[in-house]
């Protein structure tokens, strides 16, 4: 009733196919796109400053404390942390769905409980996603130092950037920050009898403002203000400390130099030929869009631009969207030649041009009605998602439809084709036969998608907006063949009815396949012994797979981490190991621009040391490399050995590690370790620990495909202890804490103040001159005053020595820890592993209170599969209970659920053959394959049952089924398998990601289609056998009848 409701107000749903439409455009220009999807768990950091502080005293003061509390949050897991000089980053992960601003309100409850010195102040960072640096750029100028650029960004640029909407937070990296300078003289302070604590409390006392409330004069009220503001270096100089026993007034400058000069610098960075370059990284709300975030940077640009001081300007270094623009241009390629295949294709097949087109009408209406729903529903699109869309299953339906019609339009004679009401008569019964086996095969393949929405974590985010969204196209596409395609049909032929051509294609299918499903229905043992070879074979050659995640995603860059040994290295000498590093990476012609990153930013939100390098290598297009790249298998990582292989000649005995720039973010928000593979080694001490990481790490370093390999430098930073000796400290009146106080403001400096400068605020740092602080010596003359007045050598109340201690210090699951960590090149993440643990579980002995956990990629990637061997039966359930509730019977339910086999075989061998390993994607492809082949087995078995039940015998209704069938199935199979095609083949930016899942799908329905057309007829013919003898042995001489019926064959059935 409905159809024919339909095509009654055809001109109704014509019009509001259009109101479609328009509403699917505007949805279109409205969707959030985006390069990846963002799968970062929710994290919460707390970032903490502990100025002049060893990593050994951050840890103790500052991290196990806020650990203790931050311990039990509901949905989160234990911490993980890093403590390293001056400063501590505690990393919080919760369970997926938990609410950003729930969790970071309940870290901020517990980090109250926290019992740290009163001194320091622990913060949260920015709401931000790992991956959620969506900009970069660099503030240029002819005129203005390091120093004042640094200045701009820090007190202009960085508001600025903060009201642009989605922005969340701009980090500043490189150039020095603004400080006021107070070097202290000790032989003018022992002189004149003062003490570093009389300077920086006088100075103290003589910074500051007040109010007096107000006075009434006449009838004004009169504020009253005291203003007492040092706001430059010669009011420093001129504050009074004290007296002299003449009365003469002892001023800063009598004791101290004042001037303006650098804060201690955490990191510096550098680019192409400049060493000190002032750069911002622009970070977006977490659960924003990162296209729209950064073209409301662009739109506000000007106005951040004349924002600058003259001479100054701001240059893009980085822009997500680049990224974003060549995987819509990957996407807009294989979607492009993926829909001209499929018309193509269906012009060969049905030899009509009109009824190619209608059926091509489902493709862009079915893409029209995701978009809408991906908006209602807020589900971002990504190159996953959209490019591994098969327009060929999109437009099954229709073509069924379509291909339906066309017969029963046939079959019409002369006088009822000139008939307009006849066609639609015709039409209307076309469309009523197939509208259920559509439905009902549309249905399976949703149902495949089903248990894919329940993976967790990582994959989860990865692949459930793909079955999302193909489950929208689906729905859209259902619903033009229901509609808008019958309705296509009628307009069209109704007024010009489709004149008879054969198809070359599908006679040569009919000719070849005929001879073939008879000798199958004869020797029904020999194929199913074919068929079971073909299946054990494939069988054999899964093991060869490996596996792995997920294959990496290009992104067009190279983010380069260069680890120096010792990791005491100084800021001045890495930064001269930077330049000269990206001096060789710029003399390849591939390479655009090189910027370095030495140490951390100012606000500690990247946690290393100098010894740490970061590069950012910005590539030219793969097409624009030299061919010594382009003509191997993999030119990206042809340029990476390549790199690898110069910067080692140049610079030896450095550790580098070669990424991405978003995919190093991601596997560090991961494992908490920026490498493919992260192997934890747990324990108390650190020298075991270190001693661990290095025999695990010489051991995996061995292993065939393991690259850059490294494992965490904990120990060898030189330290000089100042330990106090209390007998002697006492004998002067005098306590521990005076003598650490001394220290630290003779030697680290304290920031006790703040210079206001309209409204920028610098600090006061007070310590001694360099000379006095720079060796040994020198500290041993630092004097301390006593409880009787007069100043005691720090040498004769304590004991200085030179000793080594922590560079870093990593802890996870409340334990310290040492990480080795890898990446692999060249072989599968599986078998590289396996290897790997192997080896190492035999050399390696873990003592007593140590334990080893192997995760990263390679933990995701066994959790993955372990996934996939619960979603696969529970998807091949569902299958066969649809199955069963359309055919009611089991058996039947089973020999359509042949097809399944049928299909893993080519999908296998493709795998192999294109030497692509066994991953999610690819796991995913397994269970769209399945799908699709339980399609075809559903058209042709229920075409059988229906002749049966129109008196035909089995053997008849089986081949004059399989016979009509075979031309719809190969049709909706090899429009599949081309719609496919591009992706399975794409070479572009992002393609990565999506040809293990195209590869199994092609490479099974290809060969599938050819095996269930054949071994399906023989299941049913077998396990339907006829319980009437007679009537069997009356239609026994199979060969003989069919040979006189083949005339009639395929033309028959309306």
């Amino acid at each position: 009733m409905l159809i024919g409701y339909i095509l009654l107000k055809r001109h109704l749903v014509v019009f509001l196919t259009l109101l479609l439409v328009a509403v699917g455009l505007e949805a279109y220009w409205h969707l959030g796109l985006e390069a990846y999807p963002d799968v970062a768990n929710m994290q919460v950091r707390v970032i903490t400053q502990v100025p002049g502080k060893a990593a050994e005293e951050v840890e103790r003061l500052v991290t196990i404390p806020i650990e203790k509390e931050l311990n039990g949050i509901p949905n989160s897991h234990p911490p993980r942390s890093i403590s390293i000089f001056g400063l501590s980053v505690i990393t919080v992960i919760f369970d997926d769905g938990v609410d950003a601003y729930v969790a970071r309100q309940q870290v901020l409850e517990r980090l109250a409980q926290a019992d740290v010195p009163s001194s320091v102040q622990p913060q949260l960072d920015p709401n931000a996603s790992p991956c959620g640096e969506v900009y970069r750029y660099t503030l240029d100028s002819l005129t203005l130092s390091p120093m004042e650029r640094k200045e701009v960004q820090d007190w202009v640029l960085d508001r600025k950037f903060k009201s642009v909407p989605g922005v969340i937070d701009v980090t500043g990296y490189g150039g020095p920050s603004k400080v006021y300078k107070l070097d202290m003289d000790p032989y003018r302070l022992n002189a004149l009898g003062v003490t570093q604590q009389q300077v920086v409390d006088a100075i103290s006392r003589s910074n500051g403002s007040t109010g007096g409330n107000y006075i009434v004069q006449g009838d004004q009220n009169y504020m009253v203000r005291g203003i007492g503001l040092l706001d430059s270096v010669e009011d420093i100089g001129n504050v009074v400390v004290s007296t002299s026993k003449d009365g003469v007034p002892i001023h800063v400058n009598d004791v101290a130099n004042v001037s303006i000069g650098e804060a201690v610098r955490r990191g510096q960075v550098g680019m192409n030929d400049d060493d000190d370059v002032v750069e911002g990284i622009v970070l977006m709300r977490r659960g924003e869009n990162p296209s729209q975030v950064v073209d409301n940077i662009k739109a506000n640009w000007q106005n951040l631009q004349s924002s600058l001081p003259p001479g100054m300007k701001l240059d893009p270094l980085y822009d997500r969207t680049a990224l974003v623009k060549k995987t819509i241009e990957t996407i807009g390629h294989n979607v492009a030649e993926g829909v001209i295949l499929v018309v193509s294709l269906l012009m060969l097949y049905l030899f009509q041009v009109r009824a190619a087109l209608i059926c091509a009408t489902a493709i862009p209406l079915a893409l029209l009605t995701s978009f809408i729903l991906l908006n209602v529903f807020h589900v971002p699109a990504n190159l996953l998602s959209l490019g591994a869309i098969d327009f060929g299953i999109i437009v099954d339906g229709a073509i069924v439809m379509v291909e339906n019609v066309l017969r029963c339009i046939e079959h019409l004679d002369e006088e009822q084709r000139k008939d307009r009401g006849q066609i639609l008569l015709a039409i209307y019964h076309a469309a009523r036969q197939v509208v259920k086996p559509v439905l009902f095969a549309t249905a399976i393949i949703l149902v495949t998608f089903l248990p894919v929405l329940t993976f967790e974590s990582v994959e989860g985010k990865l692949f459930r907006p793909l079955a999302i969204t193909m489950g929208f196209n689906l729905l859209g596409a259902i619903l033009a063949s229901m509609t808008i395609v019958p309705c296509l049909c009628a307009i069209v032929f109704c007024n010009k009815p489709p004149s008879h051509r054969e198809s070359p294609l599908l006679n040569l299918a009919d000719r070849v396949y005929a001879p073939i499903l008879k000798y199958s229905l004869v020797y029904k043992k020999r194929v199913l012994a074919g068929a079971l070879l073909v299946v054990m074979a494939s069988l054999s050659i899964f093991p060869l797979l490996g596996y792995e995640f997920l294959p990496e995603l290009e992104e067009g860059n190279i983010w380069l981490r260069v680890t120096i040994l010792p990791t005491s290295v100084s800021l001045d000498k890495s930064v001269q190991i930077a330049s000269v590093l990206r001096h060789w990476l710029r003399t390849y012609p591939e390479v655009t621009t090189v910027v370095s990153q030495v140490g951390s930013p100012d606000d500690g939100t990247d946690p290393n040391n100098y010894s740490n390098i970061e590069f950012l290598v910005d590539l030219k297009p793969q097409e624009e490399w030299r061919d010594r790249f382009r003509q191997n298998k993999d030119p990206k990582e042809a340029l990476v050995d390549s790199l690898n292989g110069t910067l080692t000649l140049h610079e030896p005995g450095l550790l580098y590690n070669f990424s991405q720039y978003i995919k190093d973010n991601m596997d560090e928000s991961i494992a908490g370790v920026k490498g493919e593979l992260a192997i934890k080694i747990y324990g108390p001490d650190l020298k075991v620990l270190t001693r661990l990481g290095h025999e695990v790490s010489s051991i995996v370093r061995g292993v065939k495909g393991m690259a850059d390999v490294a494992y965490d430098q904990m120990l060898g930073q030189p330290q000089v202890v100042v330990k106090i000796d209390r007998d002697r400290a006492n004998r002067y009146g005098i306590n521990s804490q005076d003598v650490l106080n001394v220290v630290e403001t003779s030697v680290g400096g304290l920031a006790e103040t703040q210079v206001v400068e309209g409204e920028r605020r610098f600090p006061l740092i007070a310590r001694f001159k360099r000379d006095f602080r720079s060796d040994v010596q020198s500290l041993a003359d630092i004097r301390v005053p006593t409880a009787s007045g007069g100043k005691v050598p720090l040498l004769q109340i304590a004991s200085i020595t030179d000793e080594h201690g922590a560079t870093a210090i990593l802890r996870d699951e409340n334990s310290r820890r040492v990480a080795i960590k890898a990446n692999i090149r060249g072989r599968d993440m599986g078998s590289a592993v396996e290897e790997a643990r192997r080896l190492v579980d035999k050399k390696v002995h873990i003592p007593e209170g140590y334990h080893v956990v192997w995760g990263g990629q390679f933990a995701r990637a066994q959790h993955a599969m372990q996934r996939l061997a619960v979603i696969i039966p529970i998807t091949l359930g569902l299958i066969f209970l649809l199955l069963y509730t359309a055919f009611g019977s089991a058996r039947t339910a089973l020999i359509v659920m042949s097809t399944v086999p049928m299909a893993a075989p080519g999908a296998v061998v493709a795998l192999y053959l294109t030497g692509t390993h066994l991953s999610i994607s690819a796991g995913v492809g397994f269970i769209a394959l399945f799908g699709v082949s339980v399609q075809n087995g559903v058209i042709l078995v229920s075409l059988i049952q229906e002749l049966k039940r129109q008196g035909y015998s089995m053997r008849k209704a089986i081949y004059e089924g399989a016979l009509v069938r075979m031309r719809p199935a190969l049709i909706t199979t090899t429009v599949a398998v081309v719609g496919l095609v591009p992706a399975a083949i794409a070479t572009g930016i992002g393609s990565q990601s999506q040809k293990p899942f195209a590869i199994a799908i092609v490479g099974g329905l290809v060969p599938g289609i050819f095996l269930s057309l054949v071994v399906l007829p023989v299941l049913y013919s077998i396990l339907n056998k006829p319980k009437n003898k007679t009537l069997d042995a009356h239609n026994s001489n199979f060969l003989l009848e069919t040979e006189l019926e083949k005339k009639e064959s395929h033309h028959k059935f309306d």
